[in-house]
């Protein structure tokens, strides 16, 4: 049988995490009538990739990782007449069972489905590899003349733009996007094409609050050098903050976005890890009539919106996009840079 290169999680057994090893695996054949083979062309690494290593986030064992994928076609189910051996698509890699209540509810990103573990690169083997298997109901038709590298990054910022959203962001408000990684960075961009009154970034880390200034960021504070709320205060002529995106979820950062927000102000919390823990003023809540929300991956009209962001070129992908490597350095320099937090988008190609 042919073989293709993969990366594969190995959990520990004894303690949370894993190891992901880079080693041959079969080529997948399709089973299902709805399947289609594809020849993965680019796959993103995410924050989640180190987490699920980490113990951060869980994951099935065995499981090829990347979530973050398109390709193109090979091979079609007999079912599946409406697409055709080389189309380029981009892949939802969050498989919804449409018939839950959330998904008939309009709420297809909080399918009940997900919980049993469903991602593509998570849960069921995803784009760290030659070749995956997906059904026809995750795939989102591509133009014939879109980069794939630059398609790569089509489901993250699908999730920007499902946090956009729910933020309603407005011209006149200040924002602060708490957490200048990768995803911070991508919802910086995104909201960079309001004409905004302030947008703040708050990073610890030098390499990336200069990103931040470099993608359109108006102020640049570092918390560890700083009294944020003084901060804060003297930006926003003490206004505070009315839209707070905390894309690191942490306790200490949602803490944080708790003492700059303005009256009528909107935490979004965007970041992500199990391990976090909060406390919570309630009656300040009431009292200046703020509100907290969760923006929780995205849904299929966020993947057709984020088609077109980077079909047209709304955002500068260049400046997103700082390494392509190949499949087989995924560990050896993909993660390595991760660690060292000296990137932003890194694309992987088989």
């Amino acid at each position: 049988m042919k073989k293709m290169l993969a990366a594969i999680f190995h959990k520990d057994i004894k303690n949370s995490g894993g190891e992901i090893i880079l080693e041959k695996t079969t080529i997948p054949e399709i089973t299902k009538k709805d399947e289609v083979l594809i020849k993965v062309e680019a796959c993103g690494i995410c924050g989640t990739d180190l987490k699920i290593m980490q113990g951060g986030h869980p994951a099935n064992d065995q499981t090829i990782l990347g979530h973050e994928f398109v390709g193109t076609i090979m091979e079609l189910g007999n079912n599946v007449y409406d697409l055709k051996p080389g189309d380029k698509i981009a892949i939802d890699p969050n498989e919804k069972c449409g018939i839950c209540r959330p998904c008939r509810r309009g709420n297809p990103n909080l399918c009940e489905h997900l919980a049993s573990g469903t991602t593509f690169g998570i849960f069921q083997n995803g784009g760290f590899a030659e070749y995956s298997i997906v059904p026809r109901s995750s795939i989102f038709k591509l133009p014939n003349d879109i980069t794939m590298t630059h398609a790569a990054l089509i489901e993250p910022l699908s999730c920007a733009v499902h946090c956009h959203n729910i933020a309603e962001v407005k011209e006149s408000d200040n924002i602060v996007i708490i957490g200048a990684g990768p995803m911070g960075l991508i919802i910086e961009s995104l909201i960079r094409t309001h004409p905004l009154k302030n947008l703040i970034m708050i990073e610890l880390d030098d390499w990336r609050r200069q990103k931040a200034i470099e993608l359109g960021a108006d102020h640049v504070i570092n918390p560890k050098e700083s009294d944020i709320k003084n901060d804060i205060d003297y930006i926003t002529d003490k206004q505070g903050a009315d839209v707070i995106i905390d894309a690191v979820g942490l306790g200490e950062t949602f803490e944080m976005a708790q003492q700059i927000w303005a009256h009528g102000g909107r935490l979004i919390c965007f970041g992500q890890d199990n391990r976090a823990i909060a406390q919570i003023k309630p009656n300040e809540i009431v009292r200046y009539q703020r509100s907290i929300l969760g923006s929780y991956i995205s849904d299929s009209c966020d993947f057709l919106d984020a088609i077109e962001i980077i079909s047209n070129k709304m955002i500068d992908l260049e400046k997103l996009i700082t390494h392509i490597i190949p499949l087989d350095q995924l560990i050896s320099k993909g993660f390595k840079l991760m660690k060292e937090k000296r990137c932003l988008k890194i694309i992987t190609q088989p």
